[in-house]
């Protein structure tokens, strides 16, 4: 980079010299030793100065293409030459520039982020009384309210966990899990629509005991389980669990709509629902993304196999015990 920068330079050099040596050539006068004498020493003082000039400008020149960020500014050399010195001049005052403009962004977003924790907390109080006024009523008007209670408290809670996913590995507490009362518990939640749905649970649990977070995977099998009766209807969900190369599995298989193998891959992308089922206004394309994300920082690896119209079955492989002091040290 450098030589290409001093192009105009190397041929002014050329060009000074070639006009004494043509002065040389036409002027006998002149004798060539001394046109000789003269083009050397000009060669030497031009390699010289060329030899000075890179060096002094090399390890400016090199850390600014090293750059990753505006940040690294701060550390970076004044630069040895006056252009060097303006352009870091310049660079200081855009990253300067820059951290002001992250800096009232950021408490812009941090107000928004706690303004909204604060709404959901305040709603969550008359979606409480209001589930206590739905379990009073009976028969379809109960089913209803509590089916749209269940959604309005999913959404609710998806919000809330998207809210505290940037903090989680501040929030984790693992111990010795009992996966069938995180499955009871998810279960009770959907009671009244299973029971509008007729759908049933087929439950075999060769293994109970997992090393996890409670209320992270509370909230995982919260979204798997209501997926599968979401989608649903007239049929049972098999959940399995079983040990295999020393990692307990869970698989969760509902026998309702499928996905489409085109949208396997796209489930944990933030706000996408399906390609094929856009009339679905059910879905915020929000619960798989989190659970993908929540999985990762547990260390839980989750795979999804389908076939459109027929199943769908979830699988979370869980680490191994002895696995959690890497995530807790990360």
């Amino acid at each position: 980079m450098y030589f290409k920068e001093n192009i105009p330079i190397l041929l002014l050099f050329g060009v000074f010299n070639m006009v004494i040596l043509l002065i040389g050539f036409l002027d006998n006068s002149i004798p060539n030793i001394a046109v000789t004498y003269i083009f050397l020493f000009n060669l030497l003082i031009f390699i010289v100065y060329m030899i000075w000039d890179y060096t002094r400008k090399r390890s400016f020149n090199n850390e600014l293409l090293k750059l990753g960020s505006l940040n690294d500014i701060a550390v970076m050399s004044t630069g040895n030459t006056p252009a060097q010195r303006h352009i870091y001049v310049k660079l200081d005052e855009l990253r300067v520039e820059h951290q002001h403009t992250v800096d009232k962004e950021s408490r812009k977003t941090r107000e928004n982020l706690d303004e909204l924790t604060r709404f959901i907390h305040d709603m969550k109080m008359p979606v409480t009384t209001m589930k206590l006024m739905i379990d009073d009523l009976d028969g379809s008007d109960r089913q209803k309210l509590s089916g749209e209670w269940t959604r309005l408290n999913g959404m609710l809670n998806e919000i809330l966990y998207l809210k505290r996913l940037p903090n989680i590995k501040n929030d984790l507490y693992i111990e010795d899990i009992d996966i069938e009362k995180i499955l009871n518990t998810s279960i009770k939640k959907l009671r009244d629509i299973c029971m509008e749905k007729n759908i049933g649970f087929d439950i075999h649990l060769h293994e109970k005991n997992v090393h996890t977070d409670r209320k992270w995977l509370q909230f995982v099998m919260d979204q798997i389980i209501t997926n599968s009766v979401k989608y649903s209807s007239d049929n049972d969900i098999v959940i399995k669990s079983q040990v295999t190369a020393g990692r307990m599995q869970l698989s969760v298989t509902d026998y309702g709509r499928g996905i489409k193998e085109k949208d396997i891959h796209r489930i944990f992308e933030a706000g996408f629902t399906s390609t094929s089922d856009h009339h679905d206004d059910q879905s915020t394309g929000m619960g798989m993304y989190l659970t993908k994300e929540v999985c990762v920082a547990l260390a839980i690896n989750i795979d999804v196999t389908s076939v459109y119209g027929d199943y769908t079955t979830v699988t979370l492989t869980f680490s191994k015990a002895n696995e959690f002091s890497k995530i807790t040290m990360k």
